[in-house]
């Protein structure tokens, strides 16, 4: 059994009863993107110097990315 992750606080979190989010609720996909990307570029810059190293990032690598905004994000 696995644990299902999200990246939405359970607050924030829609219960199951509601189905798929309808177009009303589109902006709560786009904030748990800006959470997600918040939380892993908070991770990254928490990294051990091993760490870092072993993903081939430095340590001013990791913190230029965490001082990107959330809503910077590339990609779709």
């Amino acid at each position: 059994m696995s644990a299902q992750f999200s990246p939405l606080p359970s607050a924030l979190r829609l219960p199951a009863r509601f189905g798929a989010p309808k177009v009303g609720f589109a902006w709560l996909g786009m904030l748990a993107r800006f959470w997600r990307a918040y939380d892993t570029r908070r991770q990254l810059n928490e990294l051990d110097p091993h760490l870092l190293r072993d993903i081939g990032v430095t340590r001013l690598d990791a913190q230029l990315e965490a001082t990107r905004k959330p809503w910077d994000i590339q990609g779709g």
